[in-house]
């Protein structure tokens, strides 16, 4: 079961459009493309603080990851970049010429892994910008990808895609290797209208947004459908077009955009096989 939450920040750094998300212990760091700037937000509290970038403005922030070594990836698609941010504020662009319009970024394995939606593409980058592999081509089964909009890793190794205009989730092996998928078109039962971002919790559960239909898809870490959240609403717990979503220990964040907010949902029962 799920306690649906709502924290509007009171500061004065308030939410244009939430989008990305990237979790950590005090709480959920948000890329705000149309404020073009990337908060961290603390939780509980909803307090707000902007990343800093020296000598840089985001042109459209639109996804966030943390790094293994502390750093923060943007994924700024109007500037066709990942930008490095570290821990004193010093930025760095990253994939300049080989990213067109990044929307997700994961690191895993030493690699920065960047999905591009108009190259239909997963973009494989070292931690200094450099490419060094990448996988899909334009098409609507098998290892094909149609507009992918957002990556996760698993604990196993795998990077869960987003495959937006195929209304499914993709699973690959990190030499591009295609492991199978889930999800179809529709509406409930494990069906996606709009399916956005895509978290994975220490148990294995896997979060996907749905923007269309207004709700977070739960599958098992088996990839069989469990159960929706959310729904078309503006009050405590409901999502009007969801976008980023991450699990920070007992917390599920979730990108709640339209409404200007980050919903807040406490995992009440997260028992599961070992």
């Amino acid at each position: 079961a799920f306690l649906g939450l709502e924290e509007r920040p009171s500061t004065p750094a308030a939410l244009e459009r939430p989008f990305g998300l990237a979790a950590r212990p005090g709480g959920p760091i948000v890329a705000d493309p149309d404020g073009r700037r990337v908060l961290a937000l603390t939780w509980p509290g909803g307090a707000a603080s902007e990343v800093a970038c020296a000598g840089r403005r985001f042109a459209e922030p639109l996804a966030v990851a943390t790094g293994p070594d502390g750093a923060l990836y943007v994924a700024d698609a109007g500037a066709g970049v990942l930008v490095r941010v570290d821990s004193v504020g010093a930025c760095r662009a990253l994939g300049a010429g080989v990213l067109v319009r990044p929307t997700g970024v994961a690191a895993m394995g030493g690699r920065l892994w960047v999905v591009d939606p108009p190259a239909h593409a997963v973009v494989a980058l070292t931690p200094d910008g450099r490419e060094v592999s990448r996988f899909g081509a334009r098409g609507d089964r098998g290892p094909g990808l149609n507009f992918p909009t957002a990556l996760c890793a698993t604990a196993q190794g795998t990077l869960l895609v987003v495959d937006a205009l195929n209304f499914r989730v993709a699973e690959f092996a990190p030499d591009g290797t295609f492991l199978g998928a889930f999800g179809e078109p529709g509406e409930g039962g494990g069906a996606f209208g709009r399916p956005k971002a895509i978290a994975v919790d220490e148990k294995g559960r896997i979060y996907v947004t749905d923007a269309l239909n207004d709700v977070v898809v739960v599958f098992s870490r088996e990839r069989r459908f469990e159960f929706a959240i959310g729904g078309d609403g503006a009050g405590a717990g409901e999502l009007t077009l969801p976008a980023g979503v991450a699990v920070a220990g007992s917390r599920l964040y979730v990108a709640d955009s339209y409404n200007r907010r980050i919903a807040v949902y406490d995992l009440l029962a997260t028992e599961g096989p070992p």
